[in-house]
């Protein structure tokens, strides 16, 4: 039993539970300012050098708010104010609310606190008076304990639930503290990379101490709902300093449930969305390597091979011809080539392709999709928005099946479609003549069981320390006798805090209410 004893006093030992609570503070201080967390090993060594990287890796200093030490002392912590609340708040509870002698003793009387005073009021007059001042004081309740024909007894008590202001204060730490322990042993970070138009309802746990996605498949963590990207788009500054930089990335994203759209949000840079629990942070980008969308220009190939056979002849006649008439009416011809080319091209239908899109409709004939692309020539380079777009179509003409690039660049886009597409008996051709890339949108999801009850635990003990300050505990004990036509005033008062004050205040107020110039204690 005595080792119990010992076990108990020392878990609740208040310098221990403080000193566990710097300890804590000072972790989480370098977690969350100092230390980058989830980082490699080689990050460490760069940015620290070689042994504090080795200290940091060692130490878990990496992963402080996963450790087990900041685990065990957010227990310890836990511990040390379960324990002092229980030995300390029985006896702060039964000096509030237990039982209470309500008449003044004669023992008290004799108390150096003791403030006697004497009026010429009649009893019943001061008895009146001093209530009155009682409530002015914020004594809600004034009791008569004892009252004779000579003599009266009071007693008035206020702001008892002062002395609940430590429990609730140390109820509000637990909760606080149950919410922390739940967050690093429970909680899950990891990182899902959604398409434009795409669902998604599983994302990648990070490795342990990483902010980089493990590789394990057990680590993909199933979602209870799912998450569709509808588009994604940047931001850029408007000012001279920074024009042309990216001010914020952001995705509209869905929520779906069970089949149904529950809600829809915009999830941007240093603005997350909180769905069932989860918590969803906007952390990358990049691009898919698809057309997002496209404009599609579509020329008759035949009337361009006339024009151009026109221009041609006309070119050669200029380098021959001698005679300037001649000549005069040859540039007059080309200039008209070259305006029935500009309206040609400005005047030829265009034609709107997305991503998904299975089939391209030309002039009645159906194209099917079959493969696309930002670079043809270096998929790599995309991601540095350099691009060599094309959309492979296919279609089955005079009983054979073939396809036709549709390219961007006319140099190479109006060779291959003679070689493919003309050649074969498809007299339109068709080029890009704008896209947009499609992105991807890199969501960071977070899972911690306990903020609920981080932030239950914060307003509990903002709601303790208010009572706790804010609130004071006092009683007042008072004798009122009447002796010789004059009545004597003997009264007792207590503080549990601000006790200078209080009596400060009652010697100041008090003559003024019983009709004493001065203030005259006996």
């Amino acid at each position: 039993m005595n080792y119990l004893k010992k076990i108990f006093a020392f878990l609740g030992n208040v310098k221990l539970g403080i000193f566990y609570l710097i300890v804590l503070a000072i972790l989480s201080i370098l977690g969350s300012t100092y230390i980058k967390q989830g980082e490699t090993y080689f990050v460490y060594v760069r940015e620290y050098g070689e042994d504090a990287a080795k200290i940091i890796w060692k130490l878990w200093l990496n992963n402080v708010f996963h450790s087990w030490y900041y685990q065990l002392l957010i227990v310890l912590v836990g511990l040390a104010v379960i324990v002092s609340t229980i030995e300390r708040f029985p006896n702060i509870y039964l000096s509030a609310y237990g039982k209470v002698r309500k008449k003044l003793t004669k023992n008290q009387e004799k108390s150096i606190n003791t403030l006697k005073y004497e009026t010429s009021l009649p009893l019943s007059e001061a008895l009146n008076r001093i209530k009155e001042f009682l409530f002015d004081k914020g004594f809600k309740k004034v009791e008569i304990v004892e009252q004779k024909d000579k003599e009266v007894f009071l007693f008035a008590e206020k702001g008892k639930i002062s002395r609940l202001g430590m429990l609730v204060t140390h109820i509000g730490i637990i909760v606080f503290l149950v919410g922390a322990f739940m967050g690093s042993y429970f909680g899950i970070r990891g990182q899902i990379e959604i398409p434009e138009g795409e669902f998604r309802d599983a994302f990648i746990k990070f490795r342990e101490g990483s902010l980089q996605p493990s590789m394990d498949p057990n680590d993909i963590v199933k979602l209870p709902f799912a998450i569709k990207v509808n588009k994604f788009w940047l931001d850029y500054y408007d000012s001279k300093e920074f024009k042309g930089a990216i001010k914020s990335f952001n995705s509209e994203i869905e929520i779906w449930k069970d089949g149904k759209l529950v809600e829809k949000k915009v999830v941007q840079v240093n603005n997350p969305t909180d769905f069932g629990g989860y918590r969803i942070f906007q952390a990358s980008y990049g691009k898919t390597g698809d057309i997002k969308y496209a404009k599609l220009i579509v020329v008759d190939y035949t009337k361009m091979l006339d024009l151009m056979k026109k221009v041609s002849d006309v070119q050669k006649a200029l380098q021959t011809e001698k005679d300037p008439k001649k000549l005069e009416q040859l540039k007059k011809i080309m200039k008209g080539l070259e305006t029935e080319s500009v309206v040609l091209f400005s005047q030829a239908p265009r034609i709107d392709y997305y991503y998904g899109q299975k089939y391209i409709e030309v002039n009645g004939t159906k194209l099917a999709v079959v493969n696309q692309t930002l670079n043809y020539k270096n998929p790599m380079l995309v991601n540095q928005n350099v691009y060599d777009p094309v959309i492979v179509v296919s279609l089955e003409k005079n009983g054979k099946r073939f396809n036709i690039p549709i390219l961007a660049d006319p140099n190479v886009a109006i060779p291959a479609f003679n070689q493919f597409g003309y050649a074969n008996g498809f007299k339109y051709l068709i080029m890009i003549e704008e896209f947009e890339p499609r992105y991807f949108s890199g969501l960071q999801i977070s899972k911690f069981p306990g903020t609920n009850l981080i932030w239950l635990g914060t307003i509990i003990v903002v709601m303790g320390t208010m009572l706790a300050f804010y609130t004071v505990h006092r009683r007042v004990w008072i004798k009122l006798e009447e002796q010789d036509g004059k009545t004597k005033v003997v009264i007792l008062p207590y503080s549990q805090k601000f006790k200078e004050s209080f009596d400060e205040s009652i010697k100041t107020d008090l003559p003024k209410y019983l009709g004493i110039d001065n203030q005259k204690e006996s």
